[in-house]
């Protein structure tokens, strides 16, 4: 992941009139220096801490991951969620990668090789919950299911 996350995430904390701190606190963070140095892209959030930004701005986590959507499209990728509906949520990640794998007819050891992963294991670990990917690794199975990051963490209901 490039140095615009720490862009977006600073445009967005702004745009709300929010301090450091205060963000720390909202997407409960232990202290205000890890907001710091991901705005100054000194460390790389967890895919946990991109999907709590997400939903505290309501925003696509696409915006925040893809580095082709510039720190203006904020507006343009904001969500409404209805009544009712669920937040984005890595938990979810494992059935909709297991229900879009089995869809195409896919085994977990050809999901691997079209993802350039050196074993099947870590497709089994991402379903079952066990393994989080890397924000890389997300993006390559968004694009090989022709999906959304979003759609891959939205529980169905």
């Amino acid at each position: 992941m490039g140095s615009l996350f720490g862009q977006k995430l600073r445009y967005l904390r702004r745009r709300q009139h929010l301090t450091q701190v205060e963000l720390a606190r909202c997407v409960a963070l232990a202290s205000h220096a890890h907001v710091s140095n991901m705005e100054a892209s000194r460390s790389t959030p967890s895919l946990d801490v991109i999907v709590t930004v997400a939903n505290r701005f309501a925003v696509q986590v696409a915006y925040l991951v893809r580095e082709d959507l510039p720190v203006q499209a904020a507006d343009e990728v904001q969500y409404q969620r209805a009544a009712g509906a669920c937040s984005l949520q890595v938990q979810a990640l494992g059935p909709n990668l297991t229900r879009l794998r089995m869809q195409s007819g896919l085994t977990q050891a050809h999901l691997a090789e079209h993802l350039g992963l050196a074993a099947n294991a870590h497709i089994s670990y991402i379903e079952t919950g066990r393994k989080v990917p890397s924000v890389e690794l997300l993006l390559r199975v968004a694009d090989r299911f022709g999906v959304t990051v979003d759609d891959l963490l939205t529980a169905s209901g």
